[in-house]
């Protein structure tokens, strides 16, 4: 099983970089850099850094979209990236996050998602007026960078399917969700003649891994508060939320919950929730829990097809250095041996 971890460019890039030559000498097999020009680095500078340090690691933006970066530089970009690291670049793109809403950008539609990747891909074939009533061409496409769309709900899942290279899924860790997901992308597939098995699925899994379980839970306690407000989630698991509720605060982090910059208040917030609660929701979150836990959920996901994963760490301003080493002891030797 392959494993990619996300990386926040929270840093300068020169530090940036010398994580993620730690990531590629861990073992990790790719490295997802955040494109969010409100809270990072500048995601394409930061490839470039790291495509002339590192020798083997992919390196992709996670995730991009198609409008705060129009689809004419990235697909130029990513010919230039790949002369720096030959079939080492890949573009995950999306439909848009925090790189949009803290710009005042609206996210993109799945028709503007859809019709983007058809034309990213022409640009890089170096077709001419893909743009209506420009004629012009990029002078330096000479090859087809691949796109791994992101996708979580149901049209976008269908769209991945229909017009990516390759897709990456939110669904969560629970296998009827990732089954249901999974199926939408291979429907997408089917409606334009494409077959499914050819697909190259990865999956995005949340992650709060420390040595100590307990510690997991706890670092991972946010995300349980907020989802005791969500009465679907919650009776889905077979969990009683017991009448709790977040408080107001955490839906108030700046700049939103999933790239708070304090995440100690965060749990500081969240510590109403009592730890037999926690114990029993934080395991449904994602990859949280010890080594030895994420390795029996990884199993587990192998048996069930899933070849390539995501590690999509909580904090934004700081590397996931637990990951990491987890990853280098545990996680990576068991990961590599599955299929």
């Amino acid at each position: 099983m392959k494993v990619v971890l996300r990386v926040p460019e929270f840093a300068p890039v020169p530090e940036v970089v010398k994580f993620v030559q730690r990531a590629e000498d861990a073992g990790f097999d790719g490295v997802g850099l955040i494109d969010s020009q409100m809270i990072t680095r500048d995601v394409i500078v930061t490839m470039a850094a790291a495509a002339v340090a590192t020798k083997r690691i992919r390196l992709v933006p996670a995730v991009t979209n198609p409008i705060s970066r129009h689809i004419s530089i990235w697909a130029s970009a990513a010919q230039s990236l790949d002369e720096l690291a030959p079939d080492r670049i890949e573009i995950w793109m999306g439909r848009g996050f925090s790189a949009l809403n803290l710009a005042g950008l609206p996210f993109a539609t799945p028709r503007q998602l859809r019709q983007s990747i058809v034309d990213m891909k022409r640009l890089m074939a170096g077709e001419w007026d893909v743009f209506p009533g420009v004629h012009t061409h990029i002078q330096n496409a000479s090859k087809q960078i691949p796109i791994r769309v992101a996708a979580s709900g149901p049209m976008a899942l269908k769209i991945a399917g229909a017009v990516g290279d390759s897709v990456l899924i939110s669904a969560g860790i629970d296998i009827d969700a990732i089954n249901a997901a999974r199926e939408l992308v291979y429907e997408g597939a089917r409606s334009v003649g494409r077959d499914p098995a050819t697909l190259d699925i990865s999956y995005n899994i949340m992650t709060s891994i420390r040595e100590n379980r307990e510690d997991a839970y706890r670092w991972a306690s946010p995300v349980c508060a907020r989802n005791l407000g969500n009465a679907e989630w919650l009776k889905a698991r077979g969990i009683d939320g017991r009448g709790l509720q977040a408080p107001p605060e955490l839906n108030n982090l700046y700049p939103d919950f999933f790239h708070a910059e304090d995440w100690n208040y965060a749990m500081e917030k969240a510590a109403f929730v009592p730890d037999d609660l926690l114990a029993e929701m934080a395991p449904h979150l994602g990859f949280v829990g010890s080594p030895e836990d994420v390795v029996e959920k990884m199993e587990m996901l192998s048996r069930n097809g899933v070849k390539e994963v995501f590690f999509q760490n909580l904090v934004n301003q700081q590397f996931p250095e637990d990951e990491l080493k987890a990853f280098e002891r545990v996680i990576g030797p068991a990961a590599h041996a599955l299929p």
